[in-house]
């Protein structure tokens, strides 16, 4: 298919905002509207910070998209990692719209789909860098970038003005293999063509020069495994496959029998050998069962988390958590993966416990893990490539995007066209004005929580977290119908707040604060028990304090009888 004409238009309106994306990391989600139609660049989720206690993954609030869903004309995802697409098994109830992406990708969303319960019918557009798409205001299209999986694309929307330009998740590097290689022709075409906008991904805007070469990260893997004389057991995401391919690759070096661990890497290797992108045959993998049939040194292991997460895979293990496998003495772990934020506390504590066990930790590092994120030599020349009018920095925390906004200007774009756009806020063109309008779409975190999205309220997370750091102090007693009098004694019980034994005078004391208080405050009809039970909570909250300087949640229950 060619690509449409287009009139120039001096009415054209072309608004961009960011849903998320923005100021974090992952959640990708960006909305560009071309004057009556609207167009979703991915589609991501992101894992909830620590403090989202029982919080199993975030994604963008939608609700101006499901207002304006008639409107949108499909998602278009640039990989198929949960920062991409990780959103759409949440939304597709609401949001059932048609879904542009590579077969990869789209098979790693699949995949997403079936790990979730997810059996509702969607309409997938599989594309390529050949790929074009016209609609009633623009011309889709694609182009290949490198990321950590192949079928990774960019893309491309035209208007009358210029190109829009979404890079997604890119890096620049010359050593990897043909289905890994960005298209610098391509791009350079649609630089000349003219560029009018670009979203380019910033998280690596933070770090000096080039990345390392894969090849580079691929010979460092290879010397440590050969220097691993028992077991080998590696954790890395499992999107991440030129990592898998390096490892799969160093393993099967040394004749070692692969066991994988994990649902997450299952289904991602299963994708990726139907697709021709990892070609191992079925006699080098076995299953759990088989471990016991080969040596230490014939056998290797390689997990991830059930989203695949590494960091968690490698805490279960480390746990003893997942059946059949034990951490030995001399067994040879990587983790082959940069944790967010979020993840390093939680990293640090898990290979302090391996070593416990007498395992040989290889540590991550730079030459080990290459990035999967452009750094800022290989910004500076996506920059210099399309010469954008305008410039938008997404994918990253805001130091990140104020770095690339200043790359932006040292390449020679305007300062008063470069646009550090808040979750919400949109870039507005029409003809020749140019205007940002501040918190423009509803947006925020959407948390998910089991089955449950979206209707977790920020009091349920903050009785979590009191629950995990102060526990609960349950009181309960029996009143007579009659009396109105306090029947024996109450009943208190705790959990995670203080060890009962060492504490008995505490709770003795609190047992005759409420048997005084009822006998002082009788009950008189059942109107006033919420009352009382308020200024229960309260005396008993001082009372707990001033004697441990903790606040548990307390909780009040009785019968009348």
């Amino acid at each position: 298919m060619n690509k449409k004409k287009y009139k120039k238009n001096n009415n054209e309106k072309i608004k961009i905002t960011p849903l998320g994306g923005v100021e974090e990391i992952a959640k990708n989600m960006y909305l560009v509207e071309i004057n009556d139609e609207m167009f979703l660049l991915d589609a991501g989720l992101m894992f909830p910070e620590t403090k989202m206690i029982g919080i199993d993954a975030v994604i963008p609030d939608i609700s101006y998209l499901i207002k304006n869903k008639n409107k949108i004309k499909g998602i278009f995802i640039t990989n198929g990692h949960v920062s991409a697409m990780g959103a759409i098994p949440y939304i597709v109830d609401k949001l059932n719209l048609p879904i542009f992406g590579s077969k990869l990708s789209i098979e790693l969303l699949k995949n997403h789909l079936r790990q979730l319960g997810v059996k509702k019918r969607l309409k997938f557009n599989y594309v390529n860098s050949n790929s074009v798409y016209n609609f009633d205001n623009t011309t889709v299209s694609f182009f290949k970038t490198t990321y950590s999986m192949p079928d990774s694309l960019g893309v491309t929307l035209s208007t009358t003005k210029g190109n829009i330009v979404y890079t997604g998740e890119f890096k620049f590097d010359q050593s990897v293999t043909k289905e890994y290689q960005s298209d610098i022709f391509e791009i350079s075409k649609i630089g000349k063509e003219g560029v009018l906008a670009l979203l380019s991904d910033s998280i690596n805007a933070n770090t000096f020069g080039y990345n390392i070469p894969e090849q580079e990260a691929a010979e460092q893997i290879e010397s440590a495994f050969y220097q691993a004389n028992k077991r080998l057991i590696v954790t890395c995401y499992a999107s991440n496959f030129l990592t898998i391919s390096h490892i799969l690759k160093a393993a099967l070096m040394q004749n070692r029998k692969i066991l994988l661990v994990g649902r997450a890497i299952e289904d991602a290797i299963k994708s990726a050998r139907k697709l021709n992108y990892l070609k191992i045959d079925d006699s080098k993998f076995i299953s759990i069962e088989d471990l016991n049939n080969y040596p230490k040194n014939e056998i290797f292991i390689l997990s991830s988390g059930e989203q695949g997460e590494p960091i968690k895979a490698m805490k279960q293990l480390a746990e003893r958590k997942v059946k059949g496998i034990n951490i030995e003495q001399g067994d040879t772990i990587m983790v082959a993966a940069t944790p967010s934020p979020t993840m390093e506390v939680m990293l640090y504590d898990t290979l302090n416990l391996l070593v416990k066990l007498g395992a040989n930790v290889v540590a991550s590092s730079k030459r080990l893990h290459a990035s999967s994120h452009a750094t800022r030599e290989e910004l500076k020349m996506m920059l210099n490539i399309l010469k954008p009018k305008h410039f938008i920095p997404v994918q990253g925390e805001y130091r990140n995007l104020k770095i690339h906004t200043e790359l932006a200007m040292q390449t020679g774009v305007l300062e008063e066209n470069v646009h550090l756009l808040e979750k919400g806020s949109t870039l507005e063109l029409i003809g020749n004005k140019v205007k940002v309008i501040k918190n423009n779409i509803p947006v925020g975190n959407v948390l998910i929580d089991g089955k449950s999205v979206g209707t977790i309220e920020e009091s349920v997370l903050k009785d979590r977290k009191v629950l995990s750091n102060d526990g609960i102090f349950v009181a309960s007693y029996a009143i007579s119908r009659k009396t109105k009098s306090i029947l024996g004694k109450p009943c208190i019980q705790t959990k995670g707040f203080v060890y009962v034994k060492k504490s008995a005078e505490l709770i003795k004391e609190a047992e005759q604060k409420i048997a005084e208080y009822i006998e002082n405050n009788p009950i008189k009809s059942l109107r006033e028990c919420s009352a009382i039970k308020s200024e229960l909570r309260t005396m008993l909250s001082s009372l707990l304090y001033d004697n441990t300087k903790r606040k548990p949640i307390i909780v009040i229950n009785f019968s009348i009888v």
